[in-house]
């Protein structure tokens, strides 16, 4: 069995997020470690919103959590979390990126900085995702990407305002928790920030910032607002396990009892009937592949086209 830290909250959840990125030592830290960037201070620009999907694949918090975080040298970076599997997220997260580049370009001009003296002000705008879910082909569980030449891999690095050395123009890190291990080569100032977001046993002592942070999912130290919000994340979760669970019982049940032909065949139709909604629907919100749905209801991707 699977062990856990906390069998009741679950670190991934957009209200615990949200909880422990509010605390701007703890995220100061978590950029210090992930970006390797000599932060002194943070300041929240964004965090405070609970995600809500309008799916009905899905009960609700469960999507994603976005924070935006400000360092002292103005510096920003997007922290994003991301519980389902979606096709273009790595996209959505460039899109972020750029829109944040842009609200920042915007904010400059309405401050009267001339057109030719905007590059001089612009400020890098970088992104963290932890993923529940893998996003790249090979075992890394921890990847870091910048702007490099293709020959000799010299990262493009700019001059900005009020910072000393020169800074990565794009770095963009990814943490995907299913691939963790306890033997991680990584550097251990990393991987705690995996243990402490996949729920798994710390395998060294993680420090004090990232006890502040494990203490955040001891519910009972909640005030009743918080408590209230994760009993309702808990009561949608739970009912969608049950009702995949009675789906699952249901056809089980079926084919047990080997009904009268006609009866069967009508009862797989509409039990296949409402498998092929909910693949289109999972298809449609981004959630699997064309290739993945076909799969699913064993078909080819031609014949799913008709019902996409």
């Amino acid at each position: 069995m699977e062990q856990l830290r906390h069998k009741e909250a679950r670190p991934m959840m957009d209200l615990i997020a949200k909880k422990i990125f509010s605390d701007t030592e703890i995220t100061a830290e978590f950029i210090r470690d992930i970006l390797e960037l000599p932060v002194e201070s943070v300041k929240i620009l964004e965090g405070t919103q609970i995600h809500l999907t309008t799916g009905k694949i899905l009960p609700d918090f469960t999507t994603q959590v976005d924070v935006l975080a400000e360092l002292s040298d103005k510096t920003q970076v997007v922290i994003e979390i991301q519980v389902a599997y979606q096709i273009d997220f790595i996209k959505r997260l460039w899109i972020y990126i750029c829109e944040q580049v842009s609200k920042n370009i915007d904010s400059y001009k309405r401050d009267d900085v001339l057109t030719h003296h905007l590059a001089k002000e612009l400020i890098p705008v970088y992104a963290v995702a932890i993923t529940e879910e893998n996003y790249f082909q090979d075992d890394r569980a921890i990847h870091s990407f910048s702007l490099r030449d293709s020959e000799t891999k010299e990262e493009l690095k700019v001059k900005v305002k009020g910072v000393e050395e020169k800074r990565n123009l794009v770095q963009i890190a990814f943490l995907e928790l299913k691939k963790y291990k306890p033997e991680m080569q990584a550097s251990y100032n990393k991987v705690r920030w995996m243990e402490l977001f996949g729920n798994k046993p710390f395998t060294h002592q993680p420090g004090n910032i990232i006890t502040k942070a494990d203490r955040i999912l001891d519910v009972k130290e909640w005030n009743k607002e918080d408590k209230a919000m994760f009993d309702e994340y808990t009561r949608a979760w739970d009912g969608w396990l049950a009702h995949l669970a009675y789906v699952e019982e249901k056809e089980e049940k079926a084919e047990e009892r080997g009904m009268a032909q006609g009866m069967a065949q009508g009862i797989e139709q509409g039990m296949y009937q409402g498998k092929i909604n909910t693949v289109v629907e999972m298809i449609k919100e981004g959630f699997i592949t064309k290739e993945v749905g076909a799969k699913k209801l064993n078909i080819s991707e031609e014949e799913l086209e008709k019902y996409l």
